[in-house]
């Protein structure tokens, strides 16, 4: 079996997408530690206009310290959840399935769960059914292992009955090999291309989120990523 991790983030891009249709087991590592300074937890990048739109959810971290992902609450604040459904509309309600996707961020956004995790499993259980990957991951929780780095890989591989780590070449320098071969882990590296596609308002921007791809060409959108990203084995 081959497995794969990430952290479950808002929105994500579709290099997740791609990192799950290589693996057998994705796991979202929804308790390690929620990143002290920039993070894509809890915000992802669109496009309007004039160029980058990033969405962002406020969280609450004053005087908390230390906090795992899953424990993260947002701002009880409803108008940070209008001006998000706004810059949605203003960004894509000329995209040939912005409805569809757009009913979506409504429900979602009615609901005003308290957890962070919440919003973000919300999201990527949305992007993963328009590429066939329902069901397809599992948490970190749910297997009811912890610890860090390379050493939390080898407990998850061991939990799922896993021989072998999908990971991006780019994060080759984060990975401990040698303590891999030890647990007699293999590693799969892969290779991600933002696939290019037109998009709304001029000159194509790559690694936005999953819902550019999914605004403007819906169902179509896992052949747009396949173009660039066959599935092949690496």
């Amino acid at each position: 079996m081959k497995f794969a991790t990430h952290q479950p983030t808002f929105i994500p891009w579709p290099g997740l997408v791609y990192k799950a249709l290589k693996a057998d087991r994705l796991v979202l590592l929804d308790q390690v530690q929620y990143p002290r300074g920039f993070s894509w937890v809890n915000r992802n990048r669109l496009k309007g206009m004039h160029g980058v739109i990033w969405l962002t959810i406020p969280v609450l971290k004053k005087g908390l310290g230390l906090q795992v992902i899953d424990q993260v609450r947002v701002l009880a604040d409803d108008r940070w959840k209008r001006k998000h459904l706004m810059t949605l509309e203003h960004c894509y309600k000329r995209a040939p399935f912005f409805q569809v996707h757009f009913e979506f961020f409504q429900d979602l956004y009615s609901r005003a769960s308290e957890r962070l995790i919440h919003w973000n499993l919300a999201t990527i259980d949305h992007i993963f059914q328009y590429f066939g990957l329902e069901q397809s991951y599992i948490l970190q929780s749910e297997l009811r292992v912890r610890g860090r780095g390379t050493g939390l890989l080898v407990r998850i591989a061991r939990e799922l009955g896993a021989e072998v780590l999908v990971v991006p070449r780019e994060a080759k320098g984060q990975i401990d090999v040698e303590a891999l071969n030890r647990a007699k882990i293999g590693i799969e590296w892969i290779d991600y291309h933002p696939p290019i596609y037109p998009q709304l308002w001029g000159e194509f921007l790559k690694d936005l989120s999953s819902f550019d791809l999914l605004f403007n060409y819906g169902p179509h959108a896992i052949e747009i990523l396949h173009k660039t990203n066959p599935l092949r084995s690496s």
